[in-house]
Parts: C-alpha cells; structure tokens; sequence
C-alpha cells in the first residue's frame, strides 16, 4: 500500500470517528410548557369561599370554559423538560353561585417543579 493510499483512508476514516464522538455529546433540548402552568403554591393559596374574580387572581384565565356552565374551571398543563419526563397536570374547581366549592387536582408540591424561569427578568 503506497502513501496515497493511507492518505485516502486516513481521510475516509477520520471523518467517521469524529462523528462517532458527537454521539457522546448532549445536544441541547428546551423545556416545553403549554397551557395554564400553576404551582403547587397557587393551589395552597385556593380556599373553600373565595370569590371567583380572587380565584381569576391567583390562577389566571381557565384553559377550558365549559358551554353548559359557568361553575365549572378547568386549568390543564404540560410540562416537557428538555431532558426528563413528560408531565400533565389537572387542576378542577368547581363553585356555587360566585363561591368556590370544590377543588380537584393532581399537582402535589414533590411531583410538580416550579414553573421554568422567565427567559427576561421584569423589574
């Protein structure tokens, strides 16, 4: 085998084993958030009595209006962190006239991570 033709191999195998090393790299993955993102201390806040206008307060907006009644709120969100698992959480109030009456959630303060940090911090 005449130098040349290391020369072509040597080019043909060092392209290959540097692209093999990027399989080792972690390439950057973003977090994903989509809906109404509530933290477990949000919830804390909620009481039996409150207002729906102090709830519209603390929570926001409902991702979901049911068409048959205005006493049913629905907040739903993902969370989809760039490397872990997938996570859909549920959080359910239901109210008597202008009160609260009910809450049902799923959020639990050791499974639900605090909303991802802004990307611009406000003053």
């Amino acid at each position: 085998m005449g130098p040349i033709m290391k020369k072509y191999i040597l080019l043909l195998i060092l392209p290959a084993l540097l692209l093999s090393g990027c399989s080792y790299l972690r390439v950057h993955k973003l977090n994903i958030q989509q809906g109404n993102i509530v933290s477990a201390k949000q919830v804390q806040r909620l009481k039996p009595g409150m207002t729906k206008s102090q709830v519209r307060f603390i929570l926001g907006n409902p991702v979901m209006d049911d068409p048959f009644s205005d006493n049913l709120w629905t907040y739903m969100f993902t969370i989809k962190p760039g490397y872990g698992k997938y996570a859909q959480h549920q959080l359910v109030l239901t109210f008597r006239g202008n009160k609260l009456r009910k809450i049902e959630t799923d959020i639990k303060r050791k499974t639900l991570p605090e909303p991802f940090p802004p990307l611009v911090s406000t003053p």
